[in-house]
């Protein structure tokens, strides 16, 4: 993807329509050997398929011998919008569940873990358009990991329901799935 323009659709899809959605619009390598995901309904017939997720937004598989992963901060445009929708389901469910008379949004320790959290999706998005779209490989990855901690915590902020199949959860760990292929693409795990 050429522009912020187009990255920040990136970004948009994914945090509005989810994984499937958002991977169907970032540039992809030729085809090899190596694993990437896509949309599960636009597997090629005989695609050997290593795990499939029913996400919001549609099924996403990762499989062998499909185009390779996408290069450069593309992806992690993807990972910010799919986090960002991470924070707004948190903030949804603490504001409709209640501790006495108050809601949970109003609890110190949960303002505080929401501000971390968008304290380092922000840092992100720094980075990304300071870099306007060259970023080194290790910086690529540091994005990812921050990304992935980011994650991490809001999904504690969601007790079990974070962890259901099909819910913020699963597509928090595609998403770490997603960095974890492109980092190996790359060579640089």
């Amino acid at each position: 993807m050429p522009d912020q323009a187009s990255w920040q659709e990136c970004r948009r899809v994914a945090r509005e329509q989810g994984v499937a959605p958002a991977l169907k619009l970032l540039r992809t390598g030729p085809r090899n050997t190596a694993i990437a995901a896509v949309p599960a309904g636009e597997l090629p017939a005989g695609t050997e398929i290593l795990r499939e997720a029913e996400l919001p937004g549609g099924a996403v598989a990762f499989a062998r011998g499909l185009p390779g992963a996408p290069a450069g901060p593309d992806l992690v445009w993807v990972r910010l919008g799919l986090s960002q929708a991470l924070l707004d389901e948190c903030v949804r469910y603490l504001g409709e569940r209640r501790s006495g008379e108050e809601s949970l949004l109003r609890k110190q320790m949960i303002q505080d873990c929401l501000a971390t959290a968008l304290n380092g999706q922000l840092a992100v998005e720094a980075d990304l358009l300071a870099a306007d779209g060259t970023l080194a490989p290790a910086r690529v990855r540091y994005l990812h990991h921050l990304l992935s901690d980011v994650d991490r915590k809001l999904l504690g902020l969601l007790g079990a329901k974070g962890f259901l199949a099909g819910g913020p959860g699963e597509v928090a760990d595609v998403s770490e799935l997603l960095a974890s292929v492109h980092e190996m693409a790359e060579g640089t795990m």
